[in-house]
């Protein structure tokens, strides 16, 4: 969602088909729009794009009313901002509410539903709780569509993909599993032999997998309007699966058993082929199709980081076709030696020295997979802690520094390496 710019807002603010209260010449109204708009211009100068919006909304709640159309969408648009700046439970809240007002104007299937509800399933996978909450909102996004007369189509079937797609970051699948699998879950076996943890595995990537069947049958009719789908749909299918396999390698190997008879290792390589495969077909068409592009990338890198193959990481930056350096700014990338070690300063704070550590530790929040990298610094959520991850910058293998403090670097002499 782009910024709200000064055009947009005075457009909003004196829409045609709208008394502007200035153009009545009511000296109050008047000066309530002067104050709207100059309240807006400072945050905007001060880059607080959020509260710029909050300013406007608040004068179209007072002048248009909560339902007017346009007041809906600024809730929305709120909402959105409020979200890129990290604010995630204002967000939520401010969503909901954009939710409401929606309904309230345009009735529970109006199609201005379908992207507030894809809005707000999002900030739930950002909120890290697990599946279910986003699930609902997903869920009705898709009922809006339907609803429309819009379900056999290639936006429902881009809908679908990306809904997997969104579900299998981190928060979203491993925030349900986190209590079981540290605690005598695993242990619980009911009367077929099965543990809690998989049971709940079984359902949670299940539901994942049903959004792909389902854009899986509709595809095919629809390859001549895009026939890019099918690869698609298996970059997103391969990248759930590399998320199950991180999970499954995290369990003891009993339970693991009961699930897949195949080695972690086999079921990574398997994945990288299908990925490769799929990236191929959509590097036809590079342009349209970047954003799975990066998908498949993305999850090849982390296989190979996953396995634990510097050498195959190295060839994948050279190769040229994954370049982070947009997303990490250059005083948190460090070179990293032959065995895997950082070659870094000294931090007040501790972080594993080796690419591989953290895998072996299963701290793997900051996986390339995960692209809410700016959430290091002061403001990490709890529980997120300084990690080095494996890095593409200009066609070179580094490694990032994550989730860290701001002030923490201590001077003992460039590129000494900690052990």
């Amino acid at each position: 969602m782009k910024a709200l710019s000064p055009f947009i807002v005075l457009l909003v603010i004196g829409a045609s088909g709208y008394p502007s209260p200035a153009s009545a010449q009511d000296s109050d109204a008047i000066a309530a729009e002067a104050e709207a708009l100059n309240n807006y211009n400072t945050a905007i100068a001060a880059g607080r794009r959020a509260e710029a919006a909050r300013y406007i909304l608040e004068y179209m709640e007072d002048t248009r009313g909560e339902h007017d159309p346009q007041t809906v969408a600024l809730t929305h648009s709120y909402g959105n901002l409020l979200r890129q700046e990290g604010d995630i439970l204002e967000a939520l809240s401010v969503l909901k509410k954009a939710r409401k007002r929606a309904i309230a104007a345009h009735g529970k299937h109006g199609i201005e539903l379908f992207q507030i509800n894809l809005d707000l399933g999002d900030a739930y996978v950002d909120h890290n709780k697990g599946v279910r909450r986003p699930q609902r909102y997903f869920d009705e996004a898709l009922e809006v569509l339907r609803e429309n007369g819009q379900h056999e189509t290639v936006l429902y079937v881009t809908a679908l993909v990306g809904i997997a797609s969104r579900l299998t970051i981190a928060g979203a699948l491993e925030g349900g599993f986190s209590a079981d699998t540290n605690g005598d879950g695993l242990a619980e076996l009911d009367s077929f032999g099965t543990s809690r943890v998989i049971r709940r595995y079984l359902s949670e990537y299940g539901v994942l997998e049903e959004y792909l069947e389902e854009a899986s049958e509709l595809a095919e009719a629809l390859e001549l309007e895009d026939p890019y789908l099918s690869a698609k749909i298996s970059v997103v299918a391969a990248r759930i699966k590399v998320r199950e396999n991180i999970f499954l390698d995290s369990v003891p190997l009993t339970v693991r058993g009961s699930v897949s008879n195949e080695t972690i290792e086999e079921n990574y390589q398997r994945e990288d082929g299908n990925l490769a495969a799929a990236a191929e077909s959509l590097a036809n068409d590079a342009e349209l199709n970047q954003q799975f592009l990066d998908i498949a990338n993305n999850s090849r890198m982390e296989i190979a980081w996953l396995s634990e193959d510097l050498g195959r990481m190295k060839d994948f930056c050279s190769s040229d076709v994954l370049n982070m350096a947009s997303r990490y700014p250059p005083e948190r990338l460090y070179e990293i030696a032959d065995d895997g070690t950082v070659i870094a300063p000294r931090f007040s704070f501790f972080v594993a020295r080796n690419i591989f550590d953290q895998l072996k530790t299963r701290v793997i929040d900051g996986r390339l997979t995960n692209d809410r990298y700016t959430n290091w610094g002061p403001n990490a959520k709890v529980g997120e802690k300084p990690a080095f991850v494996p890095v593409c910058i200009d066609g070179q293998l580094m490694a990032a520094l994550v989730y860290a403090p701001t002030v923490t670097i201590e001077d003992i002499g460039e590129n000494e390496v900690i052990e």
